[in-house]
């Protein structure tokens, strides 16, 4: 299990600029190592050469008996050493793997090829950075690879998933930065709360931070809105306080017994019913809502006073005034977001839950039909966020988290145990309701009322196991729900609805 805790080192800390030249060393390095890997990548994909990728090939070309130099050398001292015995009695010999010259069908260089080439090349933007920081940045290329050709699989079974065809990494701004990686090994905690960092005598102090249970494991130099974030990671030592054997693990996966459900909005940022038979809640959202109508309303008027009179390519689109506001907007939102999936995690705990189902549809930003103001809303609200920071505070407690895809649930009665299709299947389904109003689902024939959200959060979980609320009274579907106001300080207001 990890945790990672951020420090933000603004621009007149003595450690700004340390922390500007290593992430822009490691802009420099992922930019080069992604040339070296495009330039061969799409040279032997075609019978032509331009200038840059016979270059890169002639590199490759000159090093390589160097490079298969050193490598013989390390094989014999593999040859001299003791040979390591498997547990089965069978003796581990070193292998002697020589370096080849790309071709065809090997068109892409591996990892360790090209950290081979860097070092023999002396690589100015590899051997500037600290050892092992060097090798994570590029580590982070071949990762951003490695989902280039795993997308492009999925694209070719299944093109309509996808937004448009994949393309290959792409390289940082010239004059951009990008996170720089420190591993536990080139930094360490000393002097009780002081972090030494590699490269430099000065050192950051982590006050009680420092004397969090587990042990240091990275530290990630972060460049967000002008500043630097320090993020430690420790990982924890202890063992997980809930065991279970296998087979209760099956069954707690499989079959949830105790269960909530989470159906996400606006307004109503989560609405939560669960099958204990207690009250819903509402956890209101308009608070993040005017978060971030007063921000749009403070850039669009920064950005046509920045822009009033000059060309779509002319001039300056950022200053330091909107990326302060860029920076205050996200401080608030990652805030209520950490404080409402706090009082998620609360709410599950004071109730048993085992597992938690929160509905949320694939790309359901992408083609959203609604009105121009209410689609800007909906569009600005991390909702991935909020279910990731859910998912691992819960799972800190034993609570599995389920996201579910919830298309029809809010046209569905739950009462009335209505089918719910999935979107894009050919259905035939008559629903016994209808949303009355903005907050009320009505059934059609009768003056039954329920809470339109509520309606869909228990469709939510009906949809993922229909099993779960048997024994519980019509009544207790109907009960009104409870608003949780987040509010600025570190607690939430409960009231009861009207």
């Amino acid at each position: 299990m990890y945790r990672s805790y951020k420090i933000q080192i603004h621009s007149e800390h003595e450690l700004f600029d340390y922390c500007d030249s290593l992430c822009f060393k490691a802009k420099n390095l992922y930019n080069i190592t992604n040339y070296y890997i495009r330039q061969v990548y799409t040279a032997l994909k075609k019978e032509t050469r331009n200038e840059n990728q016979l270059q890169v090939l002639t590199d490759i070309q000159d090093h390589l008996p160097q490079m298969n130099k050193i490598r013989l050398k390390s094989f014999e001292r593999a040859k001299s050493k003791l040979k390591k015995v498997q547990n089965n009695g069978h003796i581990l010999e070193p292998r002697l793997k020589i370096f080849e010259m790309p071709h065809p069908e090997k068109a892409f260089l591996p990892y360790n090829f090209v950290e081979a080439l860097f070092k023999v090349m002396k690589q100015t933007d590899y051997i500037s950075m600290p050892s092992q920081s060097n090798q994570q940045t590029m580590k982070k290329v071949y990762d951003d690879w490695k989902s280039f050709f795993e997308a492009s699989k999925k694209y070719k079974t299944k093109p309509t998933s996808f937004s448009g065809k994949p393309k290959i990494p792409k390289y940082k701004p010239k004059n951009g930065r990008t996170t720089c990686y420190l591993t536990n090994q080139i930094t360490k905690i000393k002097s009780g709360d002081m972090l030494s960092l590699p490269g430099t005598h000065l050192s950051l102090k982590l006050g009680k931070i420092a004397h969090i249970e587990g042990k240091l494991q990275q530290v990630r130099i972060v460049p967000a809105y002008g500043r630097y974030v320090m993020e430690v990671v420790f990982k924890s030592e202890q063992e997980k306080e809930i065991k279970q054997s296998e087979k209760q693990v099956n069954e707690w996966l499989f079959e949830p017994k105790r269960v909530m459900g989470i159906d996400l909005g606006v307004d109503n940022l989560a609405t939560i019913i669960d099958n204990t038979g207690l009250k819903p809640l509402l956890i209101k959202g308009k608070w993040l809502k005017s978060i971030n109508q007063y921000y749009n309303k403070l850039r669009a008027k920064n950005m046509s006073i920045l822009r009033n009179g000059i060309g779509p390519k002319e001039g300056k689109f950022h200053t330091t005034r909107l990326i302060s506001l860029d920076r205050k907007r996200n401080n608030r939102v990652m805030d209520f977001l950490h404080k409402a999936s706090v009082k998620v995690v609360e709410i599950a705990q004071e109730r048993t839950i085992d597992t938690i189902i929160i509905g949320k549809n694939e790309g359901w930003k992408m083609e959203v039909d609604m009105q121009r103001t209410n689609k800007q809303t909906f569009i600005q609200i991390p909702y991935a966020t909020f279910i990731s920071m859910i998912r691992y505070k819960a799972e800190r407690h034993g609570i599995q988290v389920i996201v579910r895809e919830e298309s029809y649930t809010s046209k569905s009665s739950f009462l009335n145990h209505d089918p719910i299709p999935t979107y894009g299947e050919e259905h035939q389904t008559n629903f016994s309701g209808y949303r009355s109003s903005r907050s009320f689902y009505k059934i059609k024939g009768s003056k039954i009322l329920i809470h339109a959200d509520v309606n869909g959060a228990f469709n939510i979980v009906r949809k993922h196991t229909k099993d779960v609320f048997e024994g519980l009274e019509r009544k207790q579907f109907l009960q009104s729900p409870r608003k949780i106001i987040i509010i600025k300080k570190r607690k939430a207001k409960l009231k009861a609805s009207a």
